[in-house]
């Protein structure tokens, strides 16, 4: 009986790596389709924490005292903004920034954190914003202090709000604590798409200009007041800050959704 013992192994062997490789093979992938499970529970519980009476106090904010504090609240976030989470190599983009490479932190890659149930306990969630081609997927938050800016992408209070008349002016870091949120809003082009998800609709904007300012031009909030539109604000360039990258998009559609 022995001697049979090591005769099965070998004969069974083939069919035991055969096993192991599959499971090695499956394991990131069965960790992906959980993790993309857990992303979608998640936003379906940030939308069903919408409640729009919760905005009702910071409708008649002054946007402009509301993009002071935006510049106040980028300058002292400078360090966590910009210098965590550089490793990999990078490559330069079309306006001379560093963007995050394969083996980095940057929309792209999988170091990406999403934000947590306890980032948002405190907050008020407007929605989720999405934008395909930079792998964004992250709550929208009343305010733009740090608490906002590090939960998500902030809303600027005083602004409409997504799918209102006017300009819905949104303001999230480069890279925070290794959150992809707005890192990459520097490769969007006319015409791509950003998606904004309420919890009573889903509003589909395309992109339309991107500009570069200087930190308090309050020009940017003033746009579109006859029609209804988003601003993207963001630092740039990277790691220095110096200067803002607004992105603009137009609303083009607007579909009712089942809370």
């Amino acid at each position: 009986m022995k001697g049979k013992i090591p005769a099965i192994i070998r004969k069974r062997l083939p069919m035991i790596l055969v096993v192991i490789g599959i499971l090695l093979i499956a394991y990131p992938i069965v960790g992906q389709i959980y993790a993309r499970y857990q992303e979608e529970k998640m936003l379906e519980e940030w939308l069903n924490s919408i409640d729009v009476s919760d905005f009702e106090d910071f409708a008649d904010a002054d946007p402009e005292e509301s993009l002071a504090r935006l510049q106040e609240t980028f300058e002292a976030e400078d360090g966590g903004d910009g210098s965590a989470g550089t490793g990999g190599s990078g490559n330069t983009g079309s306006d001379g920034e560093q963007q995050a490479g394969d083996g980095g932190t940057g929309a792209g890659g999988n170091a990406g954190q999403k934000s947590s149930a306890s980032d948002l306990s405190n907050q008020k969630v407007l929605g989720i914003i999405q934008i395909p081609k930079i792998k964004v997927k992250d709550p929208i938050v009343e305010g733009v202090e740090a608490s906002n800016l590090k939960a998500g992408i902030g809303h600027i209070p005083g602004t409409p709000l997504p799918g209102e008349p006017g300009n819905c002016a949104l303001a999230g870091h480069r890279n925070y604590a290794l959150k992809k949120l707005f890192r990459r809003l520097d490769e969007l082009e006319s015409g791509d798409e950003v998606i904004i998800i309420t919890k009573t609709e889903t509003l589909r904007y395309a992109v339309t200009e991107k500009v570069v300012v200087e930190p308090d031009e309050v020009s940017v909030l003033l746009r579109g007041s006859d029609k209804s539109i988003i601003s993207m604000i963001t630092c740039t360039p990277m790691y220095v800050h110096s200067h803002r990258l607004v992105v603009f998009a137009d609303l083009v559609e607007r579909v009712p959704r089942e809370p």
